[in-house]
């Protein structure tokens, strides 16, 4: 049986080698002159490839529950194992996985080399417009080509960083053999936030305790470092709230996120009662000079100016009330989320093919026999740390050896 993946990407390119192990007939279609692309890009050129935790609840789907039937013990050892056969050695540390080398490119690399190993045929800057199922056969048309193949792996990416070749065509593709699709929107991406002192404290950052809260309700906590911006806020802390916010708004909802300046005391009063010991055992009498030992400069400005307060303001001088609003700015300042960045920045995208239109077991469409979809063309997407590309490892091995069943 001849196999076209459709997609040189994480997921296709693994999806290609695992079926060519099994002695089929494989070629990939990638519409870029480059394989791989955004395999470059993660990690900040390092590539975060995987990670040690593994808990479903880095991963967001509108069925997660079935999830539980991809990211299984085994699947998570069949990663290792082919990342072990492809000779790469791991740099492990907090739980996540780079190449040794600290290069995206031995990544790509190796995989560039066991396809060749496995005489995979590669056609580039071969965009796919249209896939018909005629029979026990797809009819794929391009501009100016015609092929026919057997079985067909959807690979295409998502509509996120769309510069990369992904610009959600396989969504387009996918509907037409039948498919339906969960609202493609940004996910791990930066957030648009109303504010007075954007502008002031652009550049600024800070590690953080965020909590966001749609409609008033809490959704989620995260801890990490934040990063200002002219438009709103930025980090990884924020990309791993962004998918929530993302869908609240495209349903006219309220997103408020509340930032923890002090993130190493956990309540209120602790707060408080650690402003009033710092005065006491540092003898310093001005807010300014008690916050500035550990908090930004140009963001405790902002926050003196949030409350009216000169810059000669002392902290013995404040009322109860005064000094209960100071903690309460600290513990909790809100920021109105109104908007997200777009595709163009989003590092990958929410929504999708749902999960319950696959075989879990195989990746095989039950709409189309033969039609198998993996990576980020499901309706799966996950926490910043190695999530996303561990998803397209996991669907392309378990598409490779399905579609050779």
């Amino acid at each position: 049986m001849k196999i076209a993946v459709i997609g040189g990407g994480a997921s296709g390119l693994v999806t290609a080698i695992i079926a060519a192990r099994e002695k089929k007939e494989v070629l990939i279609l990638e519409r870029n002159q480059q394989y791989g692309k955004k395999i470059l890009m993660t990690g900040n050129g390092r590539c975060n490839y995987w990670n040690e935790d593994q808990n479903l609840e880095h991963y967001h789907s509108r069925d997660w529950d079935l999830l539980k039937n991809i990211i299984t013990e085994e699947n998570k050892k069949q990663v290792k194992y082919f990342f072990d056969s492809l000779g790469i050695v791991p740099k492990i540390k907090n739980g996540y996985y780079y190449p040794y080398s600290n290069q995206a490119t031995s990544i790509q690399s190796a995989l560039f080399k066991e396809l060749n190993r496995q005489n995979v045929s590669r056609l580039e800057e071969f965009f796919v417009k249209k896939i018909e199922k005629k029979k026990d056969q797809f009819i794929i048309y391009s501009e100016d080509k015609t092929l026919v193949v057997d079985q067909v792996i959807l690979a295409t990416g998502s509509s996120a960083y769309p510069k990369t070749g992904s610009d959600g065509n396989g969504y387009q593709l996918a509907k037409s053999l039948g498919h339906s699709l969960v609202p493609v929107l940004p996910s791990l991406v930066q957030l648009k936030t109303k504010g007075k002192y954007l502008k002031e404290w652009n550049g600024i950052r800070m590690d953080v305790k965020l909590t966001l809260y749609i409609d008033q309700k809490e959704i989620k906590k995260e801890t990490g470092e934040i990063q200002f911006t002219n438009y709103g806020i930025s980090g990884i802390c924020v990309f791993n709230l962004s998918g929530f916010a993302s869908k609240a708004l495209a349903l006219s909802k309220k997103v408020k996120i509340t930032m923890n300046c002090c993130p190493f005391i956990d309540t209120k009063e602790e707060l408080n009662s650690w402003l009033s010991n710092r005065r006491k055992e540092l003898k310093m009498e001005k807010l300014e000079d008690l916050l500035e030992g550990c908090l930004n400069y140009k963001w405790i400005l902002g926050l003196l100016k949030e409350l009216n307060f000169s810059r000669d303001t002392n902290w013995k001088d404040l009322t109860k009330k005064e000094k209960e609003r100071v903690v309460e700015l600290l513990f909790a300042f809100p920021l109105e989320v109104y908007d997200t960045n777009s595709f163009l920045n989003a590092q990958v995208c929410s929504g999708g093919v749902p999960l319950s239109e696959i075989n879990p077991k195989t990746m095989e469409s039950s709409k189309v026999k033969n039609l198998y979809l993996v990576g980020e063309i499901l309706d799966v997407d996950g926490d910043c740390g190695g999530y996303n590309l561990g998803f397209a490892w996991i669907s392309g091995i378990i598409a490779g050896k399905g579609c050779c069943k």
